[in-house]
């Protein structure tokens, strides 16, 4: 995600949407989680919350289950459609066990009887937002490489140590540094980005430690600088590798001392800041080059986390893949069944030198123009980027499988026909449901009677709901 070197961000405040037709109720919950910090919408009943939901995002949907209009359990399966992520707690003075039962199948998380406990009622949110909070940080794949990316976060996460962030253009670095800011005890506080190639020299000195007035011929006024605006919480350094050796002098002093001065200023003043630093570059190379200063690379490389590239984990793929859809479902107001299996397959054979932004961007565009009810390999539109072979990408999407010797011929087509892509998930649950019968519920032995990964078949096993 593109963002400006001059954007401050700070952790955005949970959303509830409280959602009932007794307006004493509504104003209750809505003084009482706005005291807890909460950004509180309001709805008088079911349609008006789904409405709500289709228009913003929601982390947290609380809800009566009998309503006039449409039930509670009827918003939460609403809600569900919209944002498979969202969290629901429902609320009744009407004992049913069918209802809860349903709520619980959906999703929600908890089950409240009226009249309840106030204080139980906020312990249960501030958990679950917790937890949901955490999960938006979650880095997709199932790749032996990432499981080590997040174990590594892991490691890293309790300390203030500086991280070294290394991967190719596109691989999810500023992904990586925002994980980590937003599972620590700085998450409260903000999260800085600073691409240190998108400015020059003068301009990165003062947007880094802030100006006072008169420091230079267009600073009518003094300014923050980025480092103050990080205070208490993570600086994020992208490119770190295109600082001038100048800058370099400067940042080192800064990361040895913790303290800085305004350009144009004389006071010294203290910081309180976790550095997260990328690159693209070897530093180490650079440092040999006479590029990079020696003492700042043994600054910056604390602790070192590298992202491998996507064409290295191939198994993550599919899943990033599955999750952007999902993502421009959301934004676009579309509801696609998910990618065909002439699109998996051409996904997982492409080479993505650009690597997760470039997957990203091809989904995006998918999303955007499918016409049918999942994103086709025509949809794709692969082969854009410098370097691939635009025509052996399209032999790819638009040649099906060959035959291979030993299978069986299909069947013939049924006068009326079928909706082919649907057929094709039908065969593919099937056999992944026969295979697991057949290995006695053994995965491992399973995946490879379909001649898959394990973590492969672990996928379409969540894809089709098998367990």
């Amino acid at each position: 995600m593109a963002t400006d070197s001059t954007t401050t961000e700070t952790t955005a405040a949970a959303t509830v949407l409280v959602v009932d037709d007794e307006q004493s109720m509504r104003e209750m919950l809505s003084i009482m989680l706005k005291r807890e910090g909460y950004d509180v919408v309001l709805a008088d009943g079911g349609k008006a919350a789904v409405e709500i939901l289709r228009r913003r995002p929601v982390d947290l949907l609380i809800s009566d289950i009998k309503m006039p209009d449409m039930n509670g359990i009827d918003v939460l399966r609403a809600a569900k459609e919209i944002d498979e992520g969202i969290v629901g707690i429902m609320m009744t003075a009407f004992k049913s066990t069918e209802s809860a039962v349903e709520g619980l199948r959906l999703g929600a998380v908890e089950y409240f009887e009226k009249p309840f406990n106030n204080e139980r009622l906020t312990a249960k949110v501030r958990e679950v937002l917790e937890q949901r909070r955490l999960r938006k940080y979650d880095i997709v794949g199932d790749s032996q490489q990432i499981q080590a990316v997040r174990e590594r976060i892991t490691r890293v996460v309790p300390t203030d140590s500086t991280v070294l962030i290394t991967g190719e253009s596109g691989t999810g670095k500023e992904l990586v540094a925002r994980s980590i800011h937003g599972q620590s005890k700085r998450s409260t506080r903000p999260f800085i980005p600073l691409n240190c190639g998108a400015l020059p020299e003068t301009l990165l000195e003062s947007e880094l430690f802030g100006h006072e007035k008169g420091a230079f011929a267009s600073a009518d006024s003094s300014k923050n600088g980025l480092v103050e605006a990080a205070e208490r919480g993570t600086l994020f350094l992208d490119e770190i590798g295109e600082m001038s050796l100048m800058m370099q002098v400067k940042l080192l002093r800064f990361l040895q001392e913790r303290k800085f001065r305004r350009v144009g200023g004389t006071e010294e003043k203290d910081a309180n800041v976790r550095v997260i630093a990328a690159t693209n570059q070897d530093l180490a190379k650079m440092v040999e080059s006479g590029e990079f200063r020696r003492d700042l690379f043994y600054r910056v490389n604390v602790i070192k986390l590298e992202v491998p590239p996507l064409r290295e984990r191939k198994e993550d793929i599919l899943p990033l893949a599955s999750h952007f859809v999902e993502k421009f479902n959301r934004q676009m107001g579309k509801a696609l069944k998910g990618l065909s299996p002439r699109a998996e397959s051409a996904l997982i054979s492409y080479a993505w030198q650009g690597n997760v932004r470039e997957l990203e961007n091809v989904i995006e565009r998918a999303v955007a123009l499918e016409e049918t009810e999942m994103v086709m390999a025509e949809s794709l539109d692969l082969g854009n980027s410098p370097g691939q072979d635009r025509r052996a990408v399209h032999l790819l999407v638009e040649q099906p499988p060959p035959e291979r010797a030993g299978e069986t011929p299909p069947a013939k087509l049924p006068e009326s026909g079928f909706i082919l892509e649907e057929h094709i998930q039908g065969i593919e649950r099937e056999y992944l449901a026969q295979a697991l019968e057949q290995a006695g519920g053994v995965k491992v032995r399973a995946a490879a009677l379909l001649g898959m990964s394990f973590r492969s078949f672990r996928y379409y096993l969540k894809k089709y709901h098998l367990g």
